[in-house]
């Protein structure tokens, strides 16, 4: 703890909170940006159901639930997931998993694990709220840090997704892991990183970004080796008595993705669609992974070219690699939204177009699904009827998908190349310095 002389004379304590120096005026508005995130996310959930099932007559998926809910009683049945049956997310999706048992086992109702499966990951988004806001923190200033956490906890299709899915687990585990990296927690940032990829893949990508931003920092490789080889430790220690006991079913899990067809609500679709409409072709979903890897090797290649260190950097190249992760990938659920729904709210709070902008996306989603599902796509293609396929409704409505999607990247992207674009745009609020 230090101490600051005032204007007049008078001590000012400051206090250290995560290496955030605040004097306790501040702190004092720090801890209640805090309570009102967690209000706004708690209320915004309630709001989404009763939305969702009251207004708009639509429904809460619990499809994916139901099959966690089955691997559970698989496992409290004896049987050894990767052995004596398949599962298709990596490990960690294990916590998941077994922690509702534990309380549908203890009160011998089932219907308990819906109800702790959507407290649990309700608790992992509001820590996320909570943590984009201390890493927009590092970015801007604690006001543009406030509305960050604002368009996190009301991100109103995420939320969804948070009730439906377990996406928000490793969502919380690749924010954990940039937050701890940026305030100096270089190694625990490794191994959330490698947690999130032993949840569900792409929390992995922060891996090479952290290494890069050590190096170009000046970090010895010594140093950023050890750090490597204790993410990698993680992984073997998580992964290695499975991957014994049946090499086969442990591999399935990392393979069984990557030979599937795109669906509907993919941009791998999407072009696919255009091409076979308008050159009778039909490739893009075949090179995807292709394109997906070169694409995350050129992103690494920009990021080291830049030689800029800073948070507002590692976080947008961050979100660059998921979003390419998820732009090319055969398999765009919309769940996905929950993986980059923070990056969005860190970087589009710098005027009333870009809060406009995230909400839009958030709207967007939350018709793709649950509220026009089965009216606009189905897994395997477009509802098209009588209309010309590129005219037709759900052609036009995955159009306005994906041009969202692609401004949102563009306007981070312009951000970080031409920092001076922002000026042009009408400000959300004035830059105050923390």
């Amino acid at each position: 703890m230090s101490h600051t002389k005032g204007r007049h004379g008078k001590t000012v304590q400051n206090k250290s909170i995560w290496g955030i120096r605040l004097p306790e005026k501040e702190l004092a508005e720090f801890r209640k940006h805090f309570t009102i995130l967690i209000a706004f996310s708690i209320t915004i959930k309630f709001a989404v159901v009763l939305l969702t099932t009251g207004v708009f007559h639509s429904f809460i998926d619990i499809f994916d639930i139901s099959v966690y809910f089955q691997y559970a009683m698989q496992i409290l049945g004896g049987e050894i997931p990767y052995l004596d049956f398949p599962l298709e997310y990596p490990q960690l999706s294990l916590i998941v998993i077994l922690v509702p048992l534990i309380f549908t086992v203890l009160t011998q109702d089932p219907s308990t694990y819906l109800v702790v499966h959507q407290v649990f990951m309700s608790f992992f988004d509001i820590l996320t709220t909570l943590i984009v806001y201390l890493i927009a923190l590092k970015v801007s200033n604690q006001r543009c840090a406030f509305i960050s956490g604002v368009l996190s906890a009301t991100a109103f299709s995420s939320a969804y997704f948070v009730l439906t899915k377990y996406d928000a687990f490793p969502t919380f585990l690749l924010m954990l892991s940039l937050f701890l990296f940026i305030y100096r927690k270089e190694t625990c940032g490794y191994l959330s990183a490698a947690a999130g990829f032993l949840a569900k893949w792409f929390p992995g990508l922060a891996i090479p970004y952290f290494a890069l931003h050590e190096h170009m920092s000046g970090r010895s490789s010594r140093a950023i080796g050890r750090n490597i080889i204790v993410a990698a430790s993680l992984f073997l220690i998580v992964t290695l008595p499975f991957a014994v006991m049946n090499s086969s079913g442990f591999l399935a899990t990392y393979t069984a993705h990557t030979g599937r067809a795109a669906l509907a609500h993919s941009f791998c679709y999407y072009i696919d669609f255009v091409l076979e409409n308008v050159l009778g072709l039909s490739f893009f979903a075949q090179i995807s992974l292709f394109l997906m890897a070169l694409v995350q090797i050129l992103l690494l290649g920009y990021y080291y070219s830049t030689k800029n260190t800073s948070a507002e950097y590692l976080c947008a190249f961050l979100f660059f690699s998921t979003f390419a992760f998820i732009i090319l990938n055969n398999v765009f659920s919309p769940q996905y939204i929950l993986w980059i729904t923070p990056f969005l709210a860190i970087f589009l709070v710098h005027s009333y177009k870009e809060v406009a902008l995230f909400y839009a996306i958030q709207a967007w989603m939350y018709l793709e699904f649950p509220i026009l599902y089965r009216s606009i796509y189905i897994n395997d293609g477009y509802f098209i009827g009588d209309a010309s396929p590129l005219i037709s409704a759900p052609f036009l409505f995955f159009t306005v998908k994906f041009i969202l999607l692609f401004i949102a990247f563009s306007v981070v992207w312009s951000s970080l190349r031409h920092p001076n674009l922002r000026l042009a745009l009408t400000p959300l609020h004035h830059d105050k310095s923390t």
